[in-house]
């Protein structure tokens, strides 16, 4: 063979020995992908009752659902038709919270979707409902936001406003853009 064919059939033995690893190597293991698994709850449930309590035993809130999902790693539960009571540390009457969607996440916030309507459990309460297509709570404060159009309803009043801020441990209410008040004494 002349020196031609050798630098021909070397470079063609180095350029195998180069690409022999590549199709010899295993094929690679499929794992799931992080976002697929993040966006997949990590268990559901149907009709669930959770109930939270603090260090001394009190009962913090409680929440029933009629399907929960949740999402572990993305730090949040989702909560269709959620049905929430909040309890008072002074041991007064509890709030009742429905709406039709919930999500708690993992800093005791609430937002509610839908139908959100909030009843004092307590007769004797200023503001017996606060009704709204959106809420934010914050089970730790017992705050309350929304941005949303709220009525605000007692025993002689009603109350029409685009926002709200509450706090119901103090009972205030602080109204975002005021609509309307309609009083009506009972006879």
């Amino acid at each position: 063979m002349n020196k031609v064919g050798l630098s021909i059939a070397s470079l063609f033995i180095l350029a195998s020995l180069l690409y022999i690893p590549t199709f010899m190597s295993e094929e690679p293991l499929i794992t799931p992908d992080e976002d697929i698994l993040a966006i997949t709850p990590s268990y559901k449930a149907r009709n669930l009752t959770t109930t939270l309590y603090n260090e001394s035993g009190q009962r913090v809130h409680q929440v029933f659902s009629s399907t929960m999902e949740n999402y572990e790693q993305l730090g949040f539960v989702l909560f269709s038709a959620p049905q929430y009571t909040i309890y008072q540390e002074s041991g007064e009457p509890p709030w009742q919270v429905v709406a039709d969607e919930g999500t708690l996440y993992d800093n005791n916030m609430i937002q509610l979707e839908n139908n959100v309507i909030i009843v004092s459990e307590n007769q004797a309460d200023f503001v017996q409902r606060v009704t709204t297509d959106y809420l934010e709570i914050d089970l730790d404060e017992q705050t309350m936001v929304s941005d949303a159009n709220v009525e605000i309803s007692g025993p002689d009043f009603l109350i029409l406003s685009n926002g709200l801020r509450a706090n119901l441990l103090n009972k205030t209410y602080e109204l975002n853009q005021h609509v309307q008040t309609t009083y009506s004494p009972a006879n």
